[in-house]
This record gives C-alpha cells, structure tokens and sequence, in this order.
C-alpha cells in the first residue's frame, strides 16, 4: 500500500509540472473525523470515535474543457482526541487523561465543475478518491493517584501505527466531493471524504472492520 501512495505522489507532480495554465489554490480548514468500528464476529451495535482537528495544503486546478477540470492536490491534517476521568473519596483519589494525536498526508485527484453565476462570483463542485498515508498516530496517557497524602503518578505511550501492536492502517483510499462558493479570489468549501479500506490494521486485530468518514470546512485562495 505504501507503494501506491509513492506511485500517485510523484505522477501528480509531473503531471502539475507540465501544465502552464494551472492555478495554484492553498487552503486550510477544520477537520472532523469519525471513525466506526465493529466486530465482525459479535452482533453488538459498532463503535464510534470522533476527533476534531486542522487541514492544510494545495491544489492545482487544471482546466480540461469548459467548465470541466481536473484538481490534484497534497494537504496534510492533524486530528487531536482528549479524555479525562476522576473520582474517590477524601482518602483516595485518581485522576486519569489520553491524549490522542494523529497526522495524515493526502493526495486528492479531484474532477471539478465550476460555475460563474456574476460578477466575481462562481460555484463550484468537485468529487474524486483521496489517497492517505499516516505519518503519526499516537496516544500518551497519564495517571495519578493520592492516597493519604501521597501521589503516585505513572505515563505512558502508545504507538497505533506498531507493527507488532498497532491498531490503525496506515494506508486507506477515500471517495468524496464538496462544493464551494467563490467571491473574487477567497472560496469557501465544505465536502465529505468516506474512507473505503478498513481502517484497522487487521494484522493485529483481525476479526474488526472500520471506515472513516471525515469532514472538512475551510477557506482557499486562488492565487
């Protein structure tokens, strides 16, 4: 799967590379991902985790014909999830916090429909797959515990993308499209990314099945 994200990378940028007509479109944004997850195996209703976070990157929008064009792009995100629990009595006491920090590179290979409607104005669609490869993801916890006075404090790390021990695919392919409002040169966008590989690593899981889906609010600028 690494070879594939390696093999899209490098054509995209050839393909950026020869086109004199392109235009350069950065953007960042917030970032919502829920990732749902279920036993295979048992008939319980699926998990679901939610993490909020940032993107940010470019595109460049090739013009094919009309309003027709082929956007690829490369953006980065960062995605955070925090937990904390506490509780005892005047004697004893615990206190416990995860948190859960994951950073994504992706490769987007969107078709685009875009329309003027006056002015400065445009609207504007697009859809295509989103090629992801995680860099990082990791959990660190801490916990404390007071007992007549005194503490007893203990941290720890977890790395989700171990080979031997990690639970998150490193790799998926998502589907997804948005569309978005253009004013002169600043664009608003909303769009939606549904993740079509499982997202565990079914190495050391087997048996689970998870699919991300990951919303996106943010601004460009056509440059």
């Amino acid at each position: 799967m690494k070879k594939v994200f390696a093999t899209v990378l490098p054509a995209v940028l050839l393909l950026l590379g020869t086109q004199a007509n392109a235009q350069l479109i950065p953007g960042a944004g917030y970032l919502r991902s829920t990732d749902t997850v279920k036993n295979t195996s048992s008939s319980d209703a699926p998990s679901t985790e939610a993490m909020n976070g940032f993107y940010i990157g470019a595109s460049y929008n090739i013009p094919i014909v009309g309003v027709l064009g082929i956007a690829p792009g490369f953006y980065a995100d960062m995605l955070f999830q925090s937990k904390d629990a506490d509780g005892g009595s005047k004697f004893l006491n615990y206190s416990a916090a995860s948190r859960y920090t994951e950073v994504d590179l992706n490769i987007p290979v969107n078709l685009t429909l875009k329309f003027n409607v006056g002015g400065n104005a445009a609207i504007f669609a697009y859809g295509g797959p989103v090629f992801q490869y995680a860099v990082m993801a990791r959990t660190t916890t801490s916990g404390t515990i007071r007992l007549l006075g005194q503490n007893a404090t203990r941290n720890d790390a977890f790395n989700h993308l171990d080979a031997e021990n990690g639970t998150l695919n490193p790799f998926n392919i998502y589907m997804g499209g948005g569309a978005g409002f253009q004013l002169g040169d600043l664009q608003l966008v909303v769009g939606y990314d549904y993740g079509l590989l499982n997202s565990v690593n079914t190495k050391n899981y087997s048996g689970y099945e998870g699919h991300r889906g990951n919303l996106k609010v943010g601004l460009n600028i056509a440059l």
